[in-house]
């Protein structure tokens, strides 16, 4: 599957430094979004690692050079699925390693991946940094929060609270650099021409209701790019409390020429 792409991240109203870093490498299928934690302690210097660390792991994956894998990982999952875990552990270990730096203790950041080949798209997360799919109809997250706030709420510790009201959304129980090995969250998505695809960070979720995010997606006139500025400036009318980082991934629709083709190669296998 073709895509098009389009991709922007602004540091707010409210913060100083932009602790957001993203990744645009269609020529790899792979797109990349990383929220740095720490604050003055280099939170962004956690988060361009990271995305320095992925980037590099999968050129090498797609120049027939694969880093050996971390770890063992679930051998039901295809072979893309596997080395997608395994580039996010290298960019844990790139952060946490970081950490011996005095001035890079206690730095971590959150990493939300899509990677694509053939017709599946691979969506991974650590953190509260966002994917979505969107099929025109429906805006459905794909990736999974890990925040004290969310994982209160799946393990039903306290059953008759509203977990957001006493916890902190922003409280996340997993980060990259905080230990030697992190669990990444991951789903195989397989979206059809015309769908679209959304990397976030909490910057936009937090100031933008998913309804006014599927309004502004479900637009058929309006661009990729200017999609993602519009966005961008909803969350700085929302209070740009924090920063702003938005990835869309759109589905290209075959031409004609292209469905031939397919047939042919259909034929021919």
């Amino acid at each position: 599957m073709k895509t098009q792409s389009a991709g922007k991240t602004h540091v707010g109203l409210k913060r100083k430094v932009n602790e957001d870093r993203i990744l645009l490498a269609p020529e790899l299928g792979l797109f990349v979004l990383a929220d740095g934690v720490g604050g003055h302690r280099a939170g962004e210097v956690a988060s361009q690692l990271a995305v320095t660390t992925m980037r590099d792991y999968w050129q090498r994956l797609r120049a027939a050079d694969p880093p050996a894998f971390f770890r063992q990982f679930d051998e039901s999952l295809p072979e893309i699925a596997r080395h997608l875990l395994n580039s996010i552990h290298f960019a844990n270990l790139a952060v946490f390693e970081a950490q011996k730096e005095p001035d890079y203790r206690g730095m971590g950041s959150t990493i939300a991946v899509v990677i694509h080949e053939k017709d599946t798209f691979w969506a991974a997360n650590v953190g509260d940094s966002r994917i979505y799919h969107f099929d025109s109809e429906r805006l459905l997250q794909v990736s999974q929060d890990h925040s004290l706030a969310e994982e209160t709420k799946l393990q039903k510790f306290f059953p008759n609270l509203e977990a957001e009201k006493y916890f902190a959304k922003n409280a996340l129980t997993r980060a990259l650099g905080i230990a030697e090995t992190v669990e990444a969250f991951i789903n195989p998505i397989r979206p059809v021409p015309g769908d679209l695809l959304l990397l976030c960070s909490d910057g936009l979720t937090n100031y933008v209701e998913e309804s006014a995010i599927q309004l502004v997606l479900s637009d058929p006139e309006t661009s990729l790019e200017r999609k993602t500025q519009i966005l961008v400036d909803e969350a700085n009318e929302g209070g740009g409390g924090d920063n702003i980082s938005v990835i869309l991934v759109q589905v290209e629709k075959e031409g004609k020429w292209d469905r031939i083709k397919k047939k042919f190669q259909a034929k021919e296998g």
